[in-house]
């Protein structure tokens, strides 16, 4: 089988990238011949709020990857396409989470399918957390002449179909990664250490956690570790820290973090929390709960599909501090860490995480549907 991937990849950093690496390694491990075609740079500078989007990390998820596409130069959705087509794939694979990316997607499916290819578009979001009133727009041009669909968590089916209905939806738990991001030891959760990790930004909800910092600390003597690079002004939640008198607990790490240092910060915490405001899905969490890591996470979207009350972690209503603060003190006085932490199971690709790739072999062996 052939399969071309359309979406960012390395020496495009971040979560996707991640993904795209794992899916391009998997499949080749089946025996099938991948293409991977990635993207110049993501966002023009204006529009990114990071520091770079190059991943400059020891450890190289690199899915070889050709870097033709630019979502504003169409003349690069050409060359994409002219690769594609050389190539001649059974099945394409679009990376969706992004409307501004709705024209490039849109443009190249009804090329795609026009020319005789078969057109999967596997969405991490449906629409942007922060988007603007022209997203759904965007969305349904980029969406409605894929074949098959494959969200990572039910609510992104839902609003899926709530844009384009009537479409094949597969829905499939994000890979954990497990393999790139395990600790460097066995976890003993014996400790008073919570972690907030990956990229700051309004939805994720860390002005939550930090308001229900201080009656933690009342009960429990712990620390709070935040990790990540802030997508948001990192002065409004250092005036947080200072305001809420916690910054003597709290340590602030604002950098993209290495591929190769995941592992050993997660190694720190004896539990993560996702205090999100809105959620689709998790890599984060993935990652926790493969490595046995319990996880508190607000009870919204995918989160409380991945994170399972009273098995892997613990669930509080989003943007509720002093519920997400009850469950911290519950967690460590009640020593749940070593209970969560036991039925957390490590996730392979031999278990739910493969029907990505069953989905995307599946497709590929269908007969064309006819042109929509």
């Amino acid at each position: 089988m052939r399969v071309s991937i359309l979406g960012p990849a390395y020496p495009l950093r971040g979560g996707i990238a991640h993904h795209v690496y794992w899916l391009w390694k998997e499949l080749n491990n089946r025996g099938h011949s991948v293409q991977v075609v990635s993207f110049r740079k993501l966002y023009p500078r204006i529009l990114f709020p990071g520091t770079t989007q190059l991943d400059s990390s020891s450890l190289k998820l690199d899915a070889r990857a050709l870097p033709t596409l630019s979502a504003l130069n169409p003349a690069t959705w050409l060359q994409a396409f002219k690769q594609v087509k050389a190539f001649s794939p059974d099945v394409i694979v679009f990376q969706w989470w992004q409307p501004f990316f709705g024209p490039l997607v849109g443009t190249l499916a009804r090329l795609f399918r026009r020319a005789g290819f078969k057109c999967i578009i596997e969405c991490h979001n449906v629409i942007s957390h922060e988007g603007s009133p022209f997203d759904r727009l965007l969305v349904k041009f980029a969406l409605s002449r894929a074949d098959h669909f494959i969200t990572h968590s039910a609510k992104d089916r839902e609003d899926l179909l709530a844009i384009v209905p009537g479409k094949n939806v597969t829905v499939s738990p994000l890979p954990s990664l497990v393999e790139f991001f395990a600790p460097p030891a066995k976890r003993h959760n014996d400790g008073h250490t919570i972690l907030f990790f990956g990229t700051v930004r309004k939805y994720k909800g860390l002005d939550v956690l930090l308001a229900a910092m201080p009656k933690v600390l009342q009960t429990v003597k712990c620390k709070l570790l935040i990790v990540g690079e802030f997508y948001d002004s990192v002065e409004k939640y250092q005036r947080l820290i200072r305001e809420h008198r916690i910054d003597s607990h709290v340590y602030l790490d604002d950098r993209y973090v290495p591929n190769e240092e995941v592992p050993e910060i997660f190694q720190q915490a004896d539990v993560l929390v996702l205090p999100y405001l809105s959620a689709t899905q998790s890599a984060v969490a993935r990652i926790a709960i493969a490595n046995g890591l319990p996880v508190i996470a607000s009870k919204t979207g995918g989160l409380s599909e991945a994170v399972i009350e009273g098995v892997n972690g613990l669930l509080f209503p989003p943007g509720d501090s002093a519920a997400l603060a009850d469950q911290l003190v519950m967690y460590f006085n009640d020593k749940l860490s070593t209970i969560l932490g036991k039925n957390n199971q490590p996730s392979s690709a031999n278990g739910s995480e493969c029907r990505v790739i069953e989905t995307i072999e599946q497709i590929a062996k269908t007969s064309l549907p006819a042109n929509i």
